[in-house]
Parts: C-alpha cells; sequence; structure tokens
C-alpha cells in the first residue's frame, strides 16, 4: 500500500514514511503542548493520540519496507 501512496506522490516509500513520521512528531508535540497549557486540553487529546496512532502506522510499514527489501536480496 505504500509503494502504491508513493508512486501516486511521485516519490520513494522511505521519504513517503519519513515524513509521515515527521508529520506523527508534529501532531505529538502539538497535541502534548495543547494539553500541557490548558489552553485546549480535549483538542491537544485528539491531536496526541492521532500522532500516536501515525507513529505505529508508520512503524509498521518501516519494518514491512524493509522486509521486503530484505527477502529481495540475493542470499550468498
Amino acid at each position: 500500500m505504500v509503494e502504491r501512496l508513493a508512486a501516486r506522490f511521485g516519490t520513494t516509500p522511505m521519504r513517503l514514511l519519513l515524513a509521515g513520521w515527521a508529520l506523527a512528531a508534529v501532531l505529538l508535540l502539538v497535541g502534548l503542548a495543547l494539553v500541557l497549557t490548558g489552553s485546549a486540553p480535549a483538542v491537544g487529546f485528539v491531536l496526541f493520540i492521532l500522532g500516536v496512532i501515525l507513529t505505529m502506522g508508520v512503524a509498521v510499514n518501516l519494518l514491512r519496507l524493509r522486509a521486503g527489501e530484505h527477502a529481495r536480496k540475493p542470499s550468498k
């Protein structure tokens, strides 16, 4: 799935996953800031949870991508 999405955006799967990781980091930090400052704790909580879900999704897809690369290498 990551390969198809990367092809649609005209980039490599690794770059797409790194962009997702950066987006997850922003969501986590903004959500944490909103919760800790008390300005919008409900919105901050939702953003933080979305960041956690995105982080897990990126991690799983990075592992799948790496396993696929490893499986394609010829054994010596």
